[in-house]
């Protein structure tokens, strides 16, 4: 099976098609109440409030790491998904497939940051610490949309509809709609219903890129990596991510705090009240 995620910790949990369909649209809902609430506060503050910044930093990182990181994984190892860093067989096809998918974001990168009005030269004229500064900002937000989208909703999906072959290309194309139509959350960017289609459009077809590399690769690493580098491209002109040095590790602070309270407060005490209940 490859690479694995592995927690045997987490007590595997048989639902029925239902109540996981039920779930990952609940997920989802979380997860763009989370982005909604961060993007409403960076809203105002660009407008009125600029206090308002950091604790709309704060709260999408919390949002991120719960919605999107640790109830996601916490599901895919309760239900058995099939979640694997790697394949476990890795021809040289895997590699000129993988190696095909980074070369294809570069440009399609690129042509989104001219579209914001920036080239590479431009980026080239920029202090060191500017052009890296969106690297560490993305962690969190990388390794969500992988377990998110491209473990979770995707093999959820797969099961909930079946497990077949046509139940794969259902369960691509419902989770890059899924994928879509978040981005109506960002509502400090979406400015008219033209923007809103364009958005939807535009990121439906980047999940489904992803999510079929991600079933024909069976590697979510590679994924992870090629979606940060697409990302770096599109988010660089944009000012806010490249906030001031003591904050590139804001996100990870967060990420880490929830890591632990996951793993001492969540999952410590379950597997104590399940050894008593042993007894």
């Amino acid at each position: 099976m490859g690479d694995r995620i592995v927690d045997i910790s987490v007590t595997r949990t048989y639902p029925n098609r239902r109540r996981m369909a039920l779930t990952l649209i609940l997920v989802w809902l979380a997860w763009f109440a989370a982005n909604l609430a961060s993007n409403g506060l960076f809203y105002i503050a660009a407008r009125t409030a600029p206090g308002l910044r950091l604790p709309g930093e704060i709260v999408y990182f919390a949002g991120v790491s719960i919605t999107g990181i640790f109830i996601p994984y916490h599901l895919c190892r309760a239900w058995g998904l099939d979640i694997s860093l790697f394949p476990e067989k890795r021809p040289a096809g895997f590699w000129v497939g993988s190696v095909v998918f980074l070369i294809l974001a570069v440009p399609l990168g690129i042509a989104a940051m001219s579209d914001q009005g920036m080239t590479l030269a431009d980026v080239a004229a920029q202090p060191l610490a500017w052009i890296l500064a969106p690297i560490p900002v993305f962690i969190p937000t990388m390794i969500a949309y992988t377990l998110l989208w491209y473990g979770l909703m995707l093999r959820g999906w797969e099961r909930v509809l079946g497990g077949s072959k046509w139940a794969t290309a259902g369960a691509i194309l419902l989770g890059a709609l899924m994928y879509g139509f978040y981005h109506l959350a960002s509502v400090d960017e979406l400015t008219s219903l033209a923007a809103m289609a364009d958005e939807i459009f535009i990121t439906t077809l980047i999940g489904i890129g992803f999510g079929a590399y991600v079933v024909l690769s069976r590697s979510l690493l590679v994924a992870f990596l090629v979606n940060w580098v697409l990302n770096w491209f599109v988010f660089t002109p944009v000012e806010t991510f490249h906030p001031p040095l003591w904050q590139w590790p804001l996100g990870l602070c967060v990420l880490i705090g929830i890591g632990l309270l996951y793993r001492y407060g969540w999952l410590a005490p379950s597997r104590a009240g399940q050894r008593l209940h042993a007894r």
